[in-house]
C-alpha cells in the first residue's frame, strides 16, 4: 500500500502543480490510514464503506492522535476520496468504497487578527544587540507587512526579494507565484538584514544556520509576545489576517487583497469583509454601549 501511496502522491504533484509540502501532507494522511489498516491485517484494496467509517470514527474520537476538528477531518476525507478515485482509474479496484461517506461541515469562524496598535507593540521591544532578535524583527515585520504564510517566509530566499524594485516574489500554494510590494517601513529592515547576511541564500535561519521552521517561528513569536505584554496566544497566521484586514480598512478593494494573499478564489478572501464589519460594530459598541439619554 505504501508504494501505491507514493505513486498516487507523485501523480498529484505532477498533474496538479502541487507543492512538495502538499504532497507530503497527502502522504502523511494516507500513511496514517495505511498503518491503521495494517494493524487490522488489511490493506486499502480490501476496504469497504463500513471500514472507512470505522477509521473516520477513530480519527474523530482521537484514538489515533488528538481529536480532530471538522476542517482536519474534511482534509483527510478529501485525500481518501481522491486516492480511491485514483485506484479505480488504475483499475486496481472496481468501485470506490467512499460512495455515501458524508463530509464534515466546516465551522465558519472569523479569522483572528491584531489591531494596528497591537501590531506596533508586537514589532517593538527587540534587543537589537541579539542577532536572533534582529532576525525576528525582520521576520515578524515581513509576515505582517507582506501578508506571507509562515511556510512562505521560512523558505524565502534572497533571489525572491527584489529590494531595488521594492517587491517580493512569493511561491505560494500549488507553486503559484505572486508579487507582493514591500511597504515603506519594511524596506530598510530588509536592506539592513541583507547587509548583515551577505552570504546566505535563505532569509531566515536558526541559531544552527539551518532554515527556520514554522514551529521555530511560533516558539519565538510566543516568547516575544509575552515579553511585550500581548495577551492571548499570537500565531503567525494572525499577522497575515491582520495584513488583509488592515488593507481593506485602508480602502483596498477585494480583488487586490485576493491577489496579494494569493487566494485562488475570491470567496476565500471575502471573509475579511466580515472582519471589517465586526470592527465597525465593536467601535460603535465602545462609543455608545453605555449611552443612556435619560
Amino acid at each position: 500500500m505504501h508504494d501505491r501511496i507514493a505513486q498516487f502522491s507523485q501523480s498529484k504533484y505532477l498533474s496538479n502543480s502541487r507543492s512538495q509540502a502538499s504532497v507530503q501532507a497527502i502522504e502523511n494522511d494516507l500513511n496514517q490510514y495505511a498503518a491503521w489498516l495494517e494493524a487490522k491485517g488489511l490493506d486499502d484494496l480490501q476496504a469497504d464503506r463500513l471500514l472507512i467509517l470505522d477509521y473516520l470514527a477513530d480519527l474523530r474520537a482521537g484514538n489515533l492522535s488528538k481529536p480532530l476538528e471538522n476542517s482536519s477531518m474534511s482534509r483527510k476525507l478529501s485525500t481518501m476520496r481522491s486516492y480511491y478515485g485514483w485506484l479505480v482509474e488504475q483499475k486496481l479496484i472496481d468501485q470506490t468504497p467512499m460512495s455515501g461517506v458524508r463530509g464534515y461541515r466546516k465551522k465558519k469562524g472569523l479569522p483572528e487578527f491584531l489591531f494596528v496598535e497591537e501590531v506596533r507593540t508586537l514589532l517593538s521591544g527587540f534587543d537589537l544587540s541579539d542577532p536572533l532578535d534582529r532576525r525576528d524583527r525582520v521576520l515578524f515585520s515581513l509576515l505582517y507587512g507582506c501578508g506571507l504564510r509562515v511556510s512562505e517566509a521560512c523558505t524565502l530566499s534572497w533571489r525572491d526579494v527584489r529590494l531595488r524594485d521594492g517587491v517580493v516574489i512569493v511561491q505560494g500554494k500549488g507553486d503559484k507565484e505572486r508579487m507582493v510590494p514591500i511597504p515603506g517601513f519594511l524596506l530598510p529592515l530588509l536592506e539592513d538584514w541583507r547587509r548583515e547576511n551577505p552570504d546566505r541564500d535563505v532569509l531566515f535561519c536558526n541559531k544552527n544556520g539551518k532554515p527556520i521552521t514554522s514551529r521555530g517561528v511560533q516558539y519565538r513569536l510566543d516568547e516575544h509576545a509575552a515579553k511585550v505584554g500581548l495577551e492571548g496566544r499570537i500565531h503567525p497566521h494572525m499577522l497575515r489576517h491582520s495584513y488583509a484586514t488592515h488593507l481593506l480598512d485602508g480602502g483596498a478593494d477585494l480583488r487586490t487583497v485576493q491577489e496579494l494573499l494569493g487566494h485562488s478564489s475570491l470567496s476565500t478572501t471575502q471573509i475579511y469583509t466580515h472582519v471589517s464589519g465586526e470592527r465597525l460594530k465593536e467601535a460603535c459598541q465602545k462609543a455608545f454601549g453605555d449611552f443612556d439619554p435619560k
